[in-house]
């Protein structure tokens, strides 16, 4: 929101598809809250006119999020929406034309978080995504999805989480590993057909078994490395471990010590022999690896420091170890 507003769109949305009552029965505050405060408390206040969509099903648990939204002090550039006895599709349907701006929808993060796999259809997430500054974060509630998969009775309803029948045939894997990829990587080519960078975060119980995915996706390249830098942050202590799962092959746990050796590894596989510039370098660990932006400057002063690359066109006065210009080639060994 603070990039968005600051930028050159006056109108941002915010949309929850499954909000819940807002509060947990021990009192903590629920997703939707959660958001809507978070905006409240930016300092300096944004100036752009913030719109929030909250959609719950049970009419009950939309008038206590009605209460908690009404407790709050709202300036005049918010709106809050509650959409209560209504599915998110059928939502979203109805609202779409009020969030439309020239014709577009204005620029939009949807957490689609839903309670297994019904009421989040992909051509709604692929109608968001097809629009300019539209993102998506979505629950792949895998534990639920795995257990009903082969229900005869939930076809229809999988063939429009999935957007594709292709998921029938993750049902004949016998191992559950297999599966398990099978229904993650078919949800990843779905939203790679209609994003252009997309990443998935795995969380597992302490007996090591999945418990869901996180999905997002996004058209911008800043999107995505603000997430992956809130993703670093996550407090991996207690019951669950985050974990990047994007790429089976390159599955890397969120620790407050990042595993360097295994970006290395992936950094020497793309370029060794090779010449690059420090920005496709970057661009690289952003987009090709599960690590941050901030990780690789640290491996390329090692590996200079070893003799394993050269700066090509070094700035006047640089420093060994130091690679703060991104038009500066470097070559690998």
């Amino acid at each position: 929101m603070v990039i968005l507003s600051q930028g050159r769109f006056p109108e941002i949305l915010y949309i929850d598809g499954f909000a819940g009552p807002g509060e947990y029965q021990g009192g903590g505050p629920g997703s939707p809250m959660i958001a809507l405060d978070t905006a409240l408390a930016f300092r300096p206040p944004l100036k752009a006119k913030l719109h929030f969509l909250f959609v719950e099903a049970r009419t009950d648990r939309a008038e206590y999020l009605r209460q908690l939204v009404a407790s709050r002090e709202l300036p005049a550039n918010v709106s809050v929406i509650i959409e209560g006895g209504i599915t998110f599709d059928a939502a979203f349907a109805a609202r779409y034309g009020s969030y439309q701006r020239q014709g577009r929808l204005m620029p939009t993060f949807a957490f689609i978080d839903p309670f297994g796999w019904t009421g989040a259809p992909f051509s709604v997430v692929e109608r968001i995504l097809s629009q300019r500054s539209c993102e998506v974060f979505v629950n792949f509630m895998y534990e639920e999805i795995n257990r009903f998969i082969g229900h005869p009775d939930q076809v229809d309803n999988f063939n429009s989480f999935f957007g594709t029948e292709e998921w029938k045939k993750c049902v004949s894997e016998l191992f559950p590993r297999e599966r398990n990829r099978c229904l993650h990587d078919l949800y990843l080519r779905q939203l790679r057909s209609c994003a252009k960078f997309v990443r998935s975060f795995e969380t597992s119980n302490k007996s090591d078994v999945t418990d869901y995915f996180l999905f997002y996706a996004t058209n911008e390249l800043l999107g995505l490395r603000k997430m992956k830098e809130a993703m670093w942050k996550v407090d991996e202590g207690g019951e669950f471990r985050f974990s990047d799962a994007t790429d089976p092959y390159q599955a890397v746990l969120f620790e407050k010590a990042p595993d360097f050796a295994a970006l290395r590894s992936q950094m020497l596989g793309e370029f060794s022999g090779k010449d690059a510039e420090i920005r496709d370098i970057e661009q690289f660990v952003l987009v090709q690896t599960a690590f941050r932006e901030t990780h690789y400057k640290g491996i390329l002063k090692t590996i200079e420091r070893e003799g394993g690359l050269r700066a090509l066109n070094p700035s006047r006065g640089r420093r060994l170890g130091t690679f703060a210009d991104p038009d500066m080639l470097v070559q690998f060994k």
